[in-house]
């Protein structure tokens, strides 16, 4: 697939088979599964791998998905971010993850913004965007704000935790991100 977005830093474009020891090393890392698998522990290769293919599989059934996070500078994949929304979820998401050795450069906001504006583009009738956020994520709900959501009071249960749907409305994003 030759779709690429370009931020300052980054490049985006479609998860593919070469990230997926990218990936399974972001899901091994203590601080990056806290809140991305079910039980909040680090993830095996078989493990990862599955969710991995999970997400490239979203692209074939939805026709969008998470985008790689590449660091321009490096070459290195670095995260994940984008749309999606698995069978049963509340709405659109706009998901992060981006590897530990990676936070504080503020790669989560910056992808997140041309992913949620090319989200917008592709579906001119989508009133709103969110996010699904652990309610003890502060970094999440850190990124969240940073790209105009707003904790909605909303809530969704999936893996047996109570989360919080973080959401902006398109034309509030429009009119600050453009």
């Amino acid at each position: 697939m030759s779709l690429r977005l370009e931020t300052e830093r980054l490049l985006l474009r479609p998860l593919a088979p070469e990230d997926v020891d990218a990936y399974c090393a972001m899901m091994a890392h203590p601080d990056a599964a806290r809140f991305l698998t079910p039980d909040g522990k680090p993830q095996d290769r078989p493990a990862a791998w599955r969710g991995f293919a999970t997400l490239i599989g979203h692209w074939a059934i939805r026709g969008y998905g998470m985008f790689a996070v590449v660091e321009k500078d490096s070459g290195d994949v670095v995260g994940r971010v984008g749309p999606w929304m698995p069978e049963g979820w509340p709405g659109l998401e706009c998901g992060w993850g981006i590897a530990p050795e990676r936070w504080g450069r503020g790669y989560a906001p910056e992808a997140a913004v041309a992913a949620i504006r090319w989200t917008f583009d592709r579906f001119p009738d989508l009133p709103r965007i969110i996010s699904v956020i652990d309610p003890r994520n502060e970094n999440s709900q850190a990124v969240a704000r940073k790209i105009g959501q707003e904790k909605t009071g909303e809530a969704f249960s999936f893996w047996g935790l109570s989360l919080d749907i973080w959401a902006v409305e398109r034309e509030a994003w429009l009119a600050r991100f453009g």
